[in-house]
């Protein structure tokens, strides 16, 4: 965090290579448009420090999240303003941690404080980073009430019934409101918090130490609980780099291989997300023997992160499809354990997801293709593949994804 204090007179002076007004909304299938366009958003929960970021960015990564989780104060207002400029000059938006605000009540100290960190963030150069506001984290698993966090999101984006802002004037309403969930409860609890959010999401993180056969497919099932719970279908979902139960006081570390961050990133994909954040680089108990020269878990990104990163980002073939979930079609798998759907991609091309969570290797045949659908490739596995009546064979190993693509 030093680090990006002292980054404020250095980067002011490039903040002219920063990212156009960050305005954010949602359509009506769930998609994030930022600046009118619809984006995947991509986003590091928390990322690099300031000399790591273009790295990041250019990978495909473009939100970052930024904010203490504890109180705010005029130091940690500077440390946000130094990463909103960072994160400018290098194409990157961010993600204002306003977590320990969402609670601010009519006449309060946390509304005085809300709307001077607000404020304050708007009033620098930097704005031009602001994407997103962090709302209030897990509430469900903390017993928030939903009407204890109506004045707080309607007072900074001016969304709600008028008179939950009780009479004051909305601080900001250019920008989405984030609220993220504990994967402890049904959807039916969680309806009436998707009232007071812009966007809904979940952290799941099933990959501990000491578990040898993790459920990887608890992130698709608590994605789909979101989705059921939220009415606008904007669900995002939080995964893994590390948490609390990925080391041990001995030292040990559990991260997800790439083949399990790769099935966890589809499963999510396949049940509803609209957005992905990765939780976890910035914590060194699971940092490898040279990440501490570069303040982050640049171990993991680039074995494991940084090529999924890219078979997702805003300039992958795949984007287009990711940016368009009104046109997913469920399809037939023989294979119970395997989940598949088609989307739209660019120029009317089909792409084909598919996951598998059974045991062992198996032939899956996938169905519900249209007929002019026959010849299509297997994306990043360098391979062909053929359908005929709709339908295609694929051979499936346990958390194996095929992303196929036809062309129009």
């Amino acid at each position: 965090m030093k680090g990006a204090v002292a980054a404020v007179a250095v980067v002011g002076l490039v903040v002219a290579g920063a990212p156009g007004a960050a305005v954010t909304r949602i359509d009506r299938a769930g998609t994030v448009l930022l600046g009118g366009r619809k984006v995947f958003p991509i986003v590091l929960a928390k990322g690099p420090p300031p000399d790591g970021l273009a790295e990041v960015a250019g990978a495909g990564v473009d939100f970052l999240k930024v904010g203490p989780a504890a109180d705010w104060n005029d130091a940690e207002i500077a440390t946000a303003i130094a990463w909103n400029r960072a994160a400018a000059a290098n194409g990157l938006h961010t993600w204002i941690n306003l977590s320990s605000l969402s609670g601010a009540r009519p006449g309060g100290w946390r509304e005085a404080l809300l709307r001077h960190v607000i404020g304050a963030l708007q009033a620098d150069q930097s704005a031009t980073a602001i994407g997103m506001w962090k709302g209030a984290d897990e509430p469900q698993r903390f017993r928030i009430r939903t009407p204890s966090l109506r004045f707080a999101y309607c007072l900074a984006t001016g969304r709600g019934p008028r008179r939950w802002c009780a009479g004051r004037v909305p601080l900001d309403r250019e920008h989405l409101w984030v609220t993220i969930e504990a994967p402890r409860t049904g959807g039916s609890d969680l309806e009436g918090y998707s009232a007071v959010t812009d966007v809904h999401g979940v952290n799941s993180y099933p990959i501990a130490i000491g578990d040898l056969d993790p459920n990887l497919n608890e992130v698709g099932w608590w994605t789909h609980v979101l989705e059921v719970a939220t009415a606008s279908r904007s669900v995002w979902t939080t995964l893994q780099i590390c948490w609390a139960w990925s080391y041990d006081a001995a030292g040990n570390v559990a991260l997800p291989t790439r083949e399990q961050e790769r099935y966890m990133i589809y499963d999510a994909i396949l049940n509803g997300a609209r957005a992905l954040a990765f939780y976890g680089g910035h914590n060194p108990k699971c940092w490898g023997q040279l990440d501490g020269i570069g303040g982050w878990n640049w171990t993991f990104w680039h074995s494991v992160l940084k090529p999924l990163v890219r078979e997702l980002a805003a300039d992958s073939p795949l984007s287009p499809a990711l940016v368009n979930p009104g046109s997913t079609r469920a399809l037939e798998t023989s294979d119970a354990t395997v989940q598949a759907i088609s989307r739209r991609g660019a120029n009317g091309e089909l792409w084909v997801i598919a996951a598998r969570s059974g045991e062992g290797s198996a032939a899956v045949t996938i169905s519900g293709l249209p007929p002019r659908a026959t010849n299509g490739s297997v994306y990043t596995e360098g391979r062909a593949v053929t359908a005929s009546g709709g339908a295609l064979t694929d051979t499936f190993d346990r958390w194996a994804v095929h992303v196929y693509r036809f062309a129009a």
